[in-house]
């Protein structure tokens, strides 16, 4: 969950991030080698060595496409989006099996080291008499920017948590602090966004590419209004009533519905749409129509639209190698060095709509009350679509522009699915190795499928979101073209800002001015043309918009968190497996594509996943109870 936040704040600091200064106060000093400074006035002393600094209050900033089963992030794989093929602690939240001794990519505590390394420059900074007092001032908002992100990301994972403010903590010490109510966190996040964004740069330029400007300050305000006025938080029938304060007595969640809450989000998203200097990324054809595929591709690898709000560059500092491995575990075997293990789920698959806007797919035959329910086996076709599940056609792909046989699931359906989604016998055009034009088999001892292993997709599917056309993994390192990973960007905002309207005032005419304007870039008709009289229903406007936001953000992080703060995952990831095609058996290519056991829908074999009301938030782990006995486990746990 941007006008551009590469951390690269200047090119005479790229060096310097490989010196990251730990920060405990004058303790932490004994560690550094002879030649580095020794106390804290000679780490503020200089330009050089506060900027050292500053660029280790940003190094905490997650790199969110990490993928890895040690130090990574599950958001994808523990939503209903995908899973992975290898060994993955992941798979301890999708069947239920941890526990607060065992919490897979827990953040609690380097999040709070983060948070004492950011007071720390904080406190120190007006020390540096090589910096003006303007620099300073700019410094100091931008570290606190830090702060109120790292604070969101926790309040997105475990609720209220404890606000610090600007007090150092002796991390090695034991310390008795209790968790803040879930609205004192979000009031004092969002009190110190909207105070920042009046002392950031106003807008990008030459010299702040990377930073956190004004309109990043406010743009991730709208996101945690947004989630905080979800369901999950915003209810009168609260699973969190008796989740209290060991130290207050407080009920440490809202437990009344405020539909004022709402109004907020949305006066905040319209706040950044006003400042006028954002734009959705749009590519003209010769005819001036809007091309929505040069669009969509666009919106990651031109690094400097201004549709990017926030974001960070896969290729910064020490992460390059797992910036790689990204690339590799999306990348489909048939490419030297491909991995291709993440796996996208059918439903995912099945969300994206059809060519003229239609969803195809409406439900599920376990009757959900969300479409997107449980049993991905039996889904309920719309059949004024055009979707259909049986055989195969002659396909040109709308974008690759190479014709072959092709299953009929996959044909005419919208720009976003084709730049979205790589499915089975797909022509790959791209890249200089030998398996350029190879086409795509994931089925049994295809070219994409490793028998003794774990390279290949369990689903049939790997994203090809986030895959720029020159990546080249047989190349080594000159292969890789990494995209720029969003944090925040404007087609985020708009949904936010519609989400909220729809609410508490869902006829006013932005609902379907913003909804349309994303469409339109999408390639698909205006929603109201496509489903009339859907702009006076509310309950449907609602279960259309979260479609269109799992469509268009897919694989940006956003699905874990919308369906724990719409508080569905007890649907979604409950009682249910993953879904694909049939990988155990031969695709038939290249005659019998879409007639062999391949093409039928049919559950990975990992099983059914378990989802508990408790799971909406995380544990703390054993840990943090054992060295602060007033902190308050999380509900459930």
């Amino acid at each position: 969950m941007k006008t551009s936040f590469i951390i690269i704040i200047r090119n005479q600091l790229l060096v310097a991030m490989a010196c990251l200064f730990m920060a405990a106060c004058d303790s932490f000093l004994d560690q550094q080698p002879l030649d580095q400074p020794t106390t804290t006035e000679d780490i503020f002393k200089s330009r050089v060595n506060s900027e050292k600094y500053l660029f280790q209050c940003y190094s905490y900033i997650p790199d969110y496409w990490l993928l890895s089963a040690a130090s990574g992030y599950p958001w994808s794989a523990a939503s209903d989006e995908a899973d992975v093929s290898w060994p993955h602690e992941v798979h301890k939240m999708n069947d239920g099996s941890w526990n607060p001794n065992d919490v897979p990519y827990g953040k609690w505590q380097n999040t709070y080291q983060g948070f004492r390394d950011i007071n720390y420059f904080l406190k120190n900074i007006d020390m540096c008499k090589e910096l003006s007092s303007e620099e300073i001032a700019q410094y100091k908002a931008e570290v606190r920017f830090v702060r109120a992100l790292l604070y969101t990301n926790l309040i997105r994972t475990y609720g209220p948590v404890a606000v610090v403010h600007d007090d150092l903590l002796e991390l090695d010490k034991e310390h008795l602090i209790g968790r803040n109510t879930f609205e004192y966190c979000v009031d004092y996040v969002s009190g110190e966004l909207t105070e920042i964004a009046g002392i950031l740069y106003p807008s990008q330029n030459n010299t702040n590419l990377g930073r956190p400007v004004s309109g990043a300050a406010l743009a991730l305000k709208a996101v945690l209004l947004n989630f905080a006025a979800s369901q999950l938080f915003n209810t009168n029938t609260s699973i969190y009533a008796e989740w209290k304060s060991n130290i207050t007595g407080e009920t440490l969640m809202p437990v009344s519905y405020s539909e004022q809450k709402w109004r907020n989000a949305a006066t905040a998203a319209k706040s950044v749409i006003d400042l006028g200097i954002y734009n959705l990324y749009k590519v003209y054809d010769q005819s001036n129509n809007i091309d929505p595929y040069a669009s969509i591709y666009g919106i990651h690898y031109q690094k400097w639209n201004s549709e990017l709000i926030f974001g960070r560059h896969m290729t910064f500092g020490s992460t390059e190698a797992e910036a790689r491995n990204f690339v590799y575990r999306i990348t489909p075997k048939v490419f030297t060095g491909g991995w291709g293990g993440l796996s996208v789920s059918q439903k995912q698959v099945d969300a994206f709509a059809m060519n003229n806007g239609k969803y195809p797919i409406t439900g599920y035959s376990d009757g959900s009350p969300e479409w997107n329910g449980k049993d991905g086996r039996n889904p309920i076709i719309d059949q004024a679509s055009g979707y259909s599940e049986t055989g195969a056609t002659n396909f040109l792909h709308p974008w690759d522009k190479e014709t072959i046989l092709t299953y009929n699931m996959y044909v005419n359906r919208e720009p976003r699915f084709y730049m979205s989604i790589v499915y089975d016998n797909l022509k790959w055009i791209y890249g200089s190795n030998l398996a350029k034009n190879a086409v795509i088999d994931y089925g049994k001892d295809g070219n994409c499928y490793e028998a003794s292993g774990t390279n290949h997709p369990l689903t049939g599917y790997t994203p090809r979101k986030f895959t720029f056309r020159e990546t080249d993994p047989s190349l080594g390192n000159s292969g890789f073209v990494f995209p720029l990973w969003p944090l925040i960007r404007l087609a985020e905002i708009y949904l936010d800002y519609v989400e909220a309207l729809i609410e508490y005032d869902f006829q006013n005419p932005d609902v379907l001015k913003y909804w349309n304007e994303l469409r339109a870039r999408a390639g698909v008709p205006n929603i109201e043309t496509v489903y009339p009289g859907i702009e006076n229903d509310r309950d449907r406007l609602r279960l259309m918009l979260r479609r269109e936001r799992q469509v268009e953000l897919f694989f940006e992080n956003s699905r874990y968190f919308d369906i724990r703060r719409w508080k569905i995952a007890e649907v979604t990831n409950n009682a249910c497996p993953i879904y694909g095609m049939n990988i155990t058996v031969d695709d038939g290519a290249p005659n019998s594509i879409g007639n062999t056991d391949f093409w039928k829908r049919t559950p990975i074999y990992r099983g059914v996943r378990t989802f508990l009301p408790k799971h909406y938030l995380y544990p703390l782990h054993q840990n943090e109870l054992d060295r602060n006995k007033v902190i308050e486990q999380s509900w459930g746990w």
